[in-house]
């Protein structure tokens, strides 16, 4: 694949040649933009970081060779060809390696949402929030279920109380087919962009330990031997970016518990299809983020909420799975759930609610601090006990003898999902179905 460059007055366009689309992900289109600070020009970023920004959106489908205008370090193309067995080129043997400035700040890669909002509240003051502003192409219909209005609100109101929000535009998920982010980390690219212009040194993400240790998933895994971790944060190193992975250690309980008890509360909302303040109530994040806020705050599941959360189709779809996407979640919740809607209680059986302990759901997993540069852990350690307790021995052997392979194979538990469906599909067919936000 050859890449190129385009940029005036703010305006960053990429262009793309691809050679090879293999893979499942497809390229649906050659060119890309970013709208950045006017004062911002090519030169305003080292090599290596531009050409980490382009490898975030071109990766699925770059082929065996990537092909810049300019030249990287020798120590970049080297590492990506060691990670990733794929040649960046050409290498300018006089440039050295990415070095992030003196005085420089961590960034942020915010999306408005809970994690992402814990992830702030745990950050210094000086941190640089990039919240990715999502734009249509112009030759593409600009239908979208997608909803800023409760980010920007929460960017806007952030900047009011003296955060740095930069809000930076681009159409750069339309590239790849289907549409969405190429690389889970590609919401990093603003930062990266800008990591020299802004003095930056670190790039923290709302990454939870549901997805860094798979807690919730079929089994734990160790976040810093993953492949996810051994490519990209290896690849973030090299530009002395490393990933600042602070609630990694934070379950979404955990997260939403700081939330709740943060300045930020009334700021943080991770639906992206409802209003602001207006939850949509008709997708799976709604299902479980409306149980779990309640179950924290000590409200009561009264049996009209549940029967209308589910209700949603998505949610039903999600939760009828064996296993369940972040099913420690739903555990946590059903564990607290003393009421007897018939739905409700077939799910705390499904979730083994009724059978682990989720006390250590809301406290910290210390290993975690290792997934932060040195220079922000003992910043961090401290804001966290500030909100939660650390794990104690046996809580760390709970997080790491998570499993549901056995479980989800189990016929005791297969049975339990059966008569979970049952009821589930009888309760829909015995209500008529009414919009659960209204």
């Amino acid at each position: 694949m050859k890449v190129g460059y385009i940029y005036s007055n703010g305006l960053l366009k990429f262009n793309f040649h691809a050679e090879e689309n293999s893979g499942k992900a497809k390229m649906a289109r050659k060119t890309c933009k970013f709208y950045l600070p006017a004062d911002w020009t090519l030169k305003s970023v080292h090599p290596d970081l531009l050409a980490l920004a382009t490898i975030l959106i071109v990766y699925p489908f770059c082929g065996s060779k990537i092909t810049l205008p300019f030249g990287v370090s020798q120590l970049f193309h080297n590492t990506f060809r060691q990670i990733t067995k794929k040649i960046v080129y050409p290498i300018n043997n006089d440039l050295k390696p990415r070095i992030s400035p003196k005085l420089s700040k961590p960034a942020l890669a915010y999306s408005g949402g809970v994690d992402s909002t814990a992830a702030l509240t745990l950050l210094p003051q000086n941190t640089q929030l990039f919240f990715l502003d999502r734009i249509i192409p112009h030759d593409m219909p600009q239908n979208s279920r997608y909803n800023k209005q409760s980010a920007h609100f929460a960017c806007h109101s952030l900047r009011k109380l003296g955060k740095s929000v930069h809000l930076i535009k681009s159409d750069f998920e339309y590239v790849r087919n289907p549409v969405g982010f190429p690389i889970d980390v590609a919401c990093a690219i603003p930062g990266l962009l800008l990591a020299d212009y802004l003095r930056l040194d670190s790039m923290a993400f709302g990454t939870v330990m549901e997805s860094a240790y798979r807690v919730g998933h079929l089994e734990y895994k160790d976040y810093s031997e993953t492949h996810h971790y051994n490519t990209w944060g290896k690849l973030f190193q090299i530009v002395d970016m490393p990933f600042n992975q602070v609630v990694a250690g934070i379950s979404e309980v955990g997260t939403s518990k700081i939330v709740l008890n943060s300045p930020y509360k009334a700021l943080a909302q991770s639906c992206i299809r409802g209003n602001l303040n207006n939850p949509c109530l008709n997708c799976n994040k709604c299902f479980r983020k409306q149980l779990l806020n309640s179950t924290l705050s000590g409200k009561t599941l009264n049996d009209k909420f549940l029967s209308r959360l589910f209700l949603i189709p998505e949610a039903g779809k999600y939760i009828s799975k064996l296993p369940i996407k972040h099913e420690n979640v739903l555990t946590y919740i059903t564990a607290h759930y003393q009421g007897n809607f018939h739905i409700m209680k077939l799910l705390k059986k499904k979730t083994r609610g009724d059978l682990l302990n989720v006390s250590w759901m809301e406290k910290w997993y210390s290993p975690s601090l290792l997934l932060l540069p040195e220079k922000y852990r003992d910043y961090v350690k401290n804001r966290i006990l500030e909100s939660l307790e650390v794990m104690t021995p046996q809580d760390e052997k709970n997080v790491k003898s998570w499993n549901l392979i056995k479980s989800s194979a189990s016929p005791k538990y297969k049975k339990y999902n059966e008569q979970f469906i049952t009821a589930l599909n009888n309760h829909k067919k015995n209500k008529p179905r009414k919009n659960p936000g209204k």
